[in-house]
């Protein structure tokens, strides 16, 4: 056929149109390609669907919509909310990891970063979550004021660009993939310091990833590793594929351990990652016996018994009653009730927080201490702890004190004295008290005392909880010591009965060498910078709740000053210098009466 000029001129332009449709669909192709694997973020190799868990269809993507503002901070997946901050947490910034596969959440942490501290722990929270995982982070009220430069770089490490610009009460909301970038962020900025940014909400699409079956032998821990692994995050090496961490090491145990068999009764709340340090470190510590521990969970959160039940420990729920200091003085009259119903034919309990590290030596310690308790009624408990204990003013892990205020943070009850006395009178839930107060009170304590060491068999590491905060943690907990010599054979135990302990105390003064009392007490030169000597000094003191004096001497030398502890009839024993100090309330403490020069004025500071 021969086609006109014409003919032929419309077909040459009909395939050259046809020719720039198909360049234009390949571009269009590859710009939407390219926009969502930028925007997105290419996070996996294979990108397979999954089953979707709430019916038969296959997940191909997860729609993510993350809020924040000054009133609230939440994160919706496919529609459905699964995070939304409460009344008592919502300050800082709110940390939620999501699983790639079913956006399922499996850990949510908050942390007040307009307070100093908050932002390291959030650091060490990232940096142990699993690659692939899904983080979302965003602010609610203020996030900044303490967000240190090591924050901010570990923010702009997973794929941040905003987060060395964060101000003063910017709104913020970040989604990354772990490991493989950013997939979305925005940000609110605020005016002025009065002001707050305005909301942002963020509206993310990611493609659903298969999650890695890590190939781990078959045993029985690692069988409990996979269940846990499969529910939650940040926990660092122990879901890691190639080195997980350990989690059946047996502690050794040591010779004639009298509190192999005594309970230990964990008093825990919804604190998990506070759980998995702490119960690590309880069996860890020489003569630890995992049958006989059991934490008690205060509230039906399943994290924490996920962590015993990781750890091999038995988990009891607990259902919360009253609020605040109330609901704790509750949850732990009933864990001291279920410890001794558990375990009927103890006569101890060894009771602890969920915020504690414990020495290698806490189980030698109480094993050399409890049989005391036995011997002497004027015992109170035994603890773990020294209020006055700090790196600067103990000194000696053999030596041990009696005291009037009952520290807690790891002690022995006496089944007796528990049920006998305290379980029948135990405040109610209408009471908002704290229970270690109680426990304090003349009437309740009756005279008796407790035994604690000169260094610490425990150390307070939570920064975070009703009565606590970073700030808090760092001038008051952070610089105490912890014993770490797990061969310490307690000096004089037998020294502690009631009669005895005064024999010892009549000692030091015979061998005491009075300060000069002239000299400022909140002087350098107050207390001579020599070693190995027993110094005392007295101070105004009028009566047993007179404590005005004593509370300016502690922050003068930087013992604990918010209450007074740690004292023994108007005397308070501590270390400066590498010197045994004595420091005595007069005239109320009869040591005052007994020992005090007549001629010298106690101290009085104003």
């Amino acid at each position: 056929m021969i086609l006109s000029q014409g003919r032929r001129k419309w077909c040459r332009w009909r395939r050259l149109g046809i020719l720039v449709v198909v360049l234009m669909s390949v571009m269009n192709i590859a710009f939407l390609t390219d926009l969502l694997l930028n925007h997105v973020a290419s996070v996996h190799k294979d990108t397979s669907t999954v089953p979707n868990p709430e019916g038969d269809e296959t997940k191909k993507f997860i729609e993510l919509t993350l809020t924040s503002s000054k009133e609230k901070a939440s994160v919706i997946v496919d529609g459905k909310a699964v995070y939304q901050s409460d009344s008592e947490q919502r300050r800082g910034i709110h940390a939620i990891v999501l699983n790639q596969a079913t956006g399922v959440v499996m850990a949510s942490r908050v942390y007040d970063t307009y307070l100093p501290g908050s932002d390291e722990a959030m650091v060490v929270f990232l940096n142990s979550v699993s690659n692939d995982r899904v983080i979302c982070l965003m602010i609610q009220d203020e996030g900044t004021f303490s967000l240190g430069d090591n924050a901010r770089s570990t923010l702009k490490a997973l794929g941040s660009r905003l987060s060395t610009s964060l101000s003063w009460r910017d709104m913020w909301a970040f989604v990354a993939v772990k490991g493989k970038g950013p997939m979305g962020e925005d940000v609110g900025k605020s005016v002025s310091v009065d002001k707050w940014g305005l909301p942002v909400s963020l509206q993310v699409t990611l493609p659903s990833m298969a999650s890695v079956e890590c190939d781990w032998p078959e045993t029985p821990a690692n069988k409990r590793r996979r269940v846990f692994c499969s529910q939650y995050e940040g926990y660092g090496a122990v879901c890691n594929c190639a080195a997980p961490l350990p989690l059946d090491t047996k502690a050794p145990d040591f010779p004639n351990n009298n509190v192999r068999d005594v309970p230990v009764a964990v008093v825990a709340s919804n604190r998990p990652h506070y759980l998995f340090r702490m119960l690590r470190s309880v069996l860890a510590a020489h003569g630890s016996n995992s049958s006989m521990c059991t934490v008690f969970v205060d509230g039906f959160f399943q994290e924490p018994a996920a962590v015993a039940e990781l750890l091999g420990v038995r988990a009891v729920h607990h259902e919360p009653k009253s609020e605040r200091n109330g609901r704790i003085s509750q949850h732990v009259k009933s864990t001291l009730h279920d410890a001794f119903e558990l375990f009927p034919n103890a006569q101890y309990s060894i009771i602890i927080e969920e915020d504690l590290d414990v020495s290698l030596d806490f189980f030698k310690y109480f094993s050399q201490t409890i049989g005391l308790m036995a011997q002497d009624e004027s015992i109170y408990c035994i603890s773990a702890w020294n209020d006055q204990g700090y790196r600067h003013s103990c000194e000696d892990p053999s030596l041990l004190y009696r005291v009037e205020t009952m520290p807690g943070l790891g002690w022995v009850m006496k089944r007796k004295l528990f049920k006998e006395e305290l379980e029948p009178i135990w405040p109610g839930p209408d009471k908002l008290w704290d229970w270690d107060m109680w426990m304090r009170v003349d009437g309740i304590r009756k005279d008796r005392e407790c035994i604690i060491p000169d260094i610490s068999r425990t150390y307070h590491f939570g920064a975070a909880g009703l009565n606590m905060n970073p700030y808090f943690q760092e001038h008051y907990f952070n610089k105490h010591k912890l014993n770490t010599d797990v061969a310490v054979k307690l000096r004089d135990v037998e020294q502690l009965k009631k009669e005895e302990y005064e024999m010892v105390i009549h000692q030091l003064f015979v061998n005491a060498i009075v300060l000069d009392h002239t000299k400022n007490p909140c002087s350098e030169d107050f207390v001579p910078k020599e070693k190995d000597k027993i110094f005392v000094f007295y101070f105004f003191m009028e009566h047993a709740k007179h404590f005005d004096h004593w509370m300016k001497l502690a922050k003068c030398f930087n013992l604990w000053d918010l209450d007074a502890r740690g004292f023994h009839k108007g005397l308070w024993r501590f270390w400066l210098h590498g010197n045994h100090i004595l420091s005595v309330g007069s005239p109320y403490s009869p040591y005052s009466k007994k020992y005090k020069p007549l001629d010298l004025e106690p101290l009085q500071l104003t």
